[in-house]
């Protein structure tokens, strides 16, 4: 004990992550323990019951009931599922910090489940219990994944490494250096200036933000079909991501990459060098926001005129 407390209380020594969000998360899991183990004896004690149910919402719906089972041979598979995945919720709500690899297993099966049933439902039969099973299946997997990365290790007031170096991959598809590496020094200066920002705003800023570079990184994997990451495209292709983004149907990635954009513009464009390139002082900048202000009184909507020139 006086060792442990010895490591919290220590600045050099990196905080356990999550230690905010971990009230929280033990909580979800006993929850999400308990329910997944009520599930599993009410599918083991009543199966022909549950899908019974299933089939009363869908045909309210307009879905064509499922056939009860005609074995139990693939009930005894689910069962065992479901007593696996309360295992290991039950294990995580324990300590969510210490044990957040186990939430990894727990997203895969999830998702597994989801998949399978969102393809049967697409390419087999309208059952409802298939359409059901794989909304409710995705948002666990969601939700477990999301934990896992909301709990990485990083030092405090610092992004983990993953995100940092996602980060800079955004920061230089935004605002290219000609002749300056990956790691060039005014991308890492940019990036610094982006997560210092964050950082002032508290742990939970950070763990946010890192979820925010996290979903980032995997949009090549999610809606582009390429296995790698954001941050180990090249160039071009990353920037081609992040514009498919900016036009997206979806607004979860609208959103994701604006305030990434909003982020690093606000550091790019405030640096006096290119202050002073694009003639803009705060005579200029405050002018643009009087006019934006008075458009905005008087209704008007579309781009803001151009101010008069700074002499």
């Amino acid at each position: 004990m006086t060792e442990r407390a010895h490591n919290d209380s220590d600045p050099a020594v990196p905080a356990r992550a999550g230690h905010v969000l971990e009230p929280f998360l033990a909580l979800a899991y006993r929850v999400l323990a308990w329910t997944f183990g009520a599930v599993g004896v009410l599918f083991f004690l009543f199966p022909d019951g549950i899908v019974g149910i299933l089939n009363a919402i869908g045909d309210c719906c307009g879905f064509p009931p499922a056939p009860p089972l005609a074995h139990r041979f693939w009930l005894s598979l689910g069962v065992a599922y479901m007593a696996v995945v309360t295992a290991l919720a039950a294990l995580v709500a324990r300590a969510p910090v210490e044990r957040r690899i186990l939430m990894v297993p727990l997203a895969l099966g999830k998702a597994t489940s989801s998949l399978t049933c969102l393809w049967f439902f697409l390419v087999y039969d309208r059952y409802f219990v298939y359409l059901a099973n794989a909304l409710v299946d995705a948002s666990l997997a969601i939700f477990a994944w999301a934990t896992y990365a909301a709990t990485a290790p990083s030092t405090p007031g610092r992004l983990p490494p993953r995100a940092r170096r996602t980060l800079e991959a955004v920061a230089e598809a935004l605002f290219p250096q000609p002749g300056i590496s990956f790691h060039g020094v005014h991308v890492r200066e940019l990036a610094d200036a982006v997560e210092q920002q964050i950082a002032e705003r508290g742990a939970l800023a950070i763990r946010g933000f890192s979820t925010l570079l996290t979903f980032v990184d995997w949009n090549p994997r999610l809606f582009h079909f390429c296995w790698s990451p954001l941050r180990e495209l090249p160039w071009a292709k990353r920037v081609h991501v992040l514009e498919s983004m900016e036009r997206s149907r979806w607004l979860v990635r609208r959103q994701a990459v604006h305030a990434l954009k909003l982020l690093v513009s606000l550091h790019e464009y405030s640096a006096p060098k290119l202050l002073a390139e694009l003639r803009a002082d705060d005579h200029w900048l405050a002018s643009r926001l009087e006019l934006a202000r008075a458009r905005r009184q008087q209704g008007a909507k579309g781009p803001y005129p151009l101010p008069s020139p700074v002499e």
